[in-house]
């Protein structure tokens, strides 16, 4: 099995990518935002730790589910409160996908282990990845993406790129770069290209 860590800006595609990787290659994929979000549950870990850290202001109106939005403003505009809930989420996520990957070791009949994450290299996976590959997009396709899933800004998108790693650390640490400019079959056979088949 070949683990491969995927990291790149945000709009880059890296889910996209994720998901061609497992429909077309067999791969599981793991992708640390959606796993994060589940230990924000009611009940989870997680959860209690956010809502003691940040309060209940930060909760869904007459809800007990978490926000993501209100949570998302108030740790984006403050560092110290978005180390802070990284400091919560990551440990949980990181203790999450070490599990998945002894419990595939053990089974041994997966081809290809995807982790896909924003913080791939801050959070430390680069250390157990075989390969890490950077996907990455023109400043232009990733505003548009943004601007049409997720209803962002510019002056957002400007933000968040901000406190992202630069392209040329992205590049100096991955040892393969996907560019997602196009359409899925292109990108299927860049990843076709990349993994050599």
């Amino acid at each position: 099995m070949k683990i491969i860590g995927l990291t790149g800006s945000v709009g880059s595609g890296k889910t996209t990518v994720a998901k061609i990787f497992e429909q077309e290659f067999g791969a599981r994929i793991l992708i640390t935002d959606e796993i994060g979000h589940l230990f924000m549950q009611p009940e989870e870990e997680g959860y209690l730790k956010i809502t003691e850290a940040f309060g209940k202001d930060i909760l869904e109106e007459g809800s007990l589910q978490i926000d993501r939005k209100k949570l998302a403003a108030l740790v984006f505009s403050d560092q110290e409160k978005l180390k802070i809930l990284n400091g919560i989420i990551h440990p949980l996520v990181n203790g999450y996908v070490f599990d998945v990957i002894e419990e595939e070791k053990r089974k041994g009949t997966l081809p290809f282990l995807v982790i896909e994450a924003a913080l791939l290299i801050e959070s430390g996976y680069d250390r157990i990845c075989d390969e890490l590959w950077y996907v990455t997009a023109d400043d232009a396709v990733r505003r548009e993406r943004l601007k049409a899933s997720r209803g962002y800004s510019d002056e957002k998108i400007s933000s968040i790129l901000k406190n992202q790693l630069s392209e040329d650390i992205f590049r100096k640490k991955c040892g393969k770069v996907l560019q997602n400019n196009g359409d899925i079959g292109e990108i299927a056979q860049g990843i076709k290209v990349l993994l050599e088949l």
